[in-house]
């Protein structure tokens, strides 16, 4: 996990071998290391840096946040005995194939500069976490 967590803090995996699953993996082990407000802080300046150093547009602030509430939630309520990597391999193959944040959003809303730039309540179903 700390080989990947670094490779992605540095920018050092291309962004095609850096797929959802892995944002998940690194999320999780974030919010192990540190409280969730510490934790989306990280992820927030992890994806800064890595959109900057691949020269790709991929931060968006009410995407992240919405995952990093939903993992959050899954690893201190479902999942909060499992080891970390059992955690990860857990919550990856239920939520990385699922759509939760379109539950939530409307495309419009995400696909709108508001949502890129800072956080937005979901406008079709509120979050129950």
């Amino acid at each position: 996990m700390r080989a990947l967590t670094c490779a992605f803090e540095q920018a050092t995996v291309p962004p095609s071998q850096f797929p959802h699953s892995a944002h998940i993996a690194v999320a999780l082990n974030y919010l192990v290391e540190e409280k969730p407000e510490a934790a989306l802080a990280r992820m927030r300046c992890a994806l800064l840096h890595f959109s900057h150093v691949h020269r790709v547009n991929v931060y968006h602030e009410t995407v992240t946040q919405f995952w990093m509430k939903l993992l959050h939630h899954l690893a201190s309520t479902h999942y909060r005995e499992l080891p970390l990597w059992r955690r990860v391999n857990l919550i990856v193959q239920r939520w990385a194939v699922a759509d939760p944040l379109h539950a939530h959003y409307s495309r419009g809303v995400l696909g709108s500069r508001m949502a890129r730039e800072g956080w937005v309540a979901p406008d079709k179903l509120p979050l129950p976490f």
